[in-house]
């Protein structure tokens, strides 16, 4: 386990807390993107297919940038935007996937989506290959995308499509993570993922039935019942903490053989970064950036451009893989 510095971050002085770092910026606006992106869907099981948006740069391309949203996002997220138009800026054919049901797209799917569907990960690299997309191919995950994305690399092995992985704020030990959103201090959080949640459970029965009963917030008021109602007997899991348990990248990162970064800030008050120590273990192309601020996939700075971790995700891919696997002597996190 290799930790590379990410002392580079510096916070804009007028968000001086994890919260603040959290929030302010999932209040601003993405930059707008143009051309428009071309949207394909993409079939991930029989019945059930998810969108992808394709942006591609002016000049030639130096690769395909594959984006994955977090719990309650979506492809127009302003974390996404911002990365998918840096990565324009620099030449990388992007791609923002919608998970099922997410953005719009609560038809195209039987099924809810879940932090363990990394076959999805896997069925977007094959559509880009077959589609003649150019390599290299970098998936990034944020918060549960990132998740899925590492949870892919570690399970496909050798098999991995993707030729690096990029996990921000990945919640890699789910039940470590619901427990700390189970927290008084966390209490916002986990009323707004939960609303989230159940928002987007009245738009999918638009569409068609659903298991459970109505998604009412006042009778389902934490992401542990969400998940025991809906999540785990949609997803085949026994129950919520089955699903945690089955689903989590964590057990899998190991086994990942292609260059991999957790980027990952040590203030984040959904991520408790002591799981990385334990996780990331025995992982040789697994590396990790822990910032000491940032929130959870905030890393808004004063400088230009704003969202430092689209700067740091770009940076990363653009080194030389030598440069990316020697990293700097492990580091345990705080916490």
């Amino acid at each position: 386990m290799s930790r590379i510095n990410g002392n580079g971050f510096r916070p804009a002085f007028w968000l001086p807390g994890a919260h603040l770092q959290t929030i302010v910026p999932t209040l601003l606006p993405g930059p707008s993107l143009t051309p428009a992106a071309e949207a394909r869907l993409v079939e991930v099981d029989p019945g059930s297919q998810i969108q992808v948006l394709i942006s591609r740069p002016t000049r030639a391309p130096r690769g395909t940038l594959i984006l994955v949203h977090g719990l309650g996002g979506n492809a127009e997220s302003g974390y996404m935007r911002r990365t998918a138009s840096m990565a324009l800026q620099k030449g990388w054919i992007t791609l923002r996937v919608n998970l099922r049901n997410c953005g719009g797209t609560e038809a195209l799917a039987r099924t809810l989506y879940n932090a363990g569907q990394s076959g999805d990960a896997g069925r977007v690299l094959e559509a880009i290959d077959a589609w003649g997309l150019p390599r290299p191919y970098a998936l990034v995950g944020f918060s549960l995308g990132g998740n899925l994305a590492l949870r892919y690399a570690g399970l496909a092995g050798d098999g991995c499509r993707a030729d690096e992985i990029i996990g921000v704020n990945p919640p890699v030990d789910l039940e470590a993570c619901v427990r700390c959103l189970e927290e008084s201090r966390n209490a916002f959080y986990h009323h707004f993922f939960t609303w989230k949640l159940l928002r987007m459970l009245r738009r999918i029965r638009r569409h068609r039935a659903t298991i459970g009963p109505p998604p009412r917030l006042g009778a389902i008021r934490t992401l542990r019942r969400f998940d025991t109602l809906y999540t785990a007997p949609d997803g085949g899991f026994s129950s919520a903490e089955d699903y945690y348990l089955r689903a989590s990248a964590g057990p899998h990162l190991g086994k990942i053989t292609v260059p991999a970064l957790i980027l990952s800030s040590l203030n984040d008050p959904l991520i408790p970064p002591r799981m990385f120590s334990v996780h990331g273990r025995g992982g040789a192309m697994l590396r990790f950036m822990h910032p000491p601020k940032g929130g959870h996939v905030g890393y808004w700075q004063s400088g230009s451009p704003r969202f430092w971790a689209g700067e740091a995700i770009l940076d990363y891919l653009e080194r030389p893989a030598g440069v990316r696997l020697a990293g700097h002597p492990p580091a345990k996190p705080a916490g």
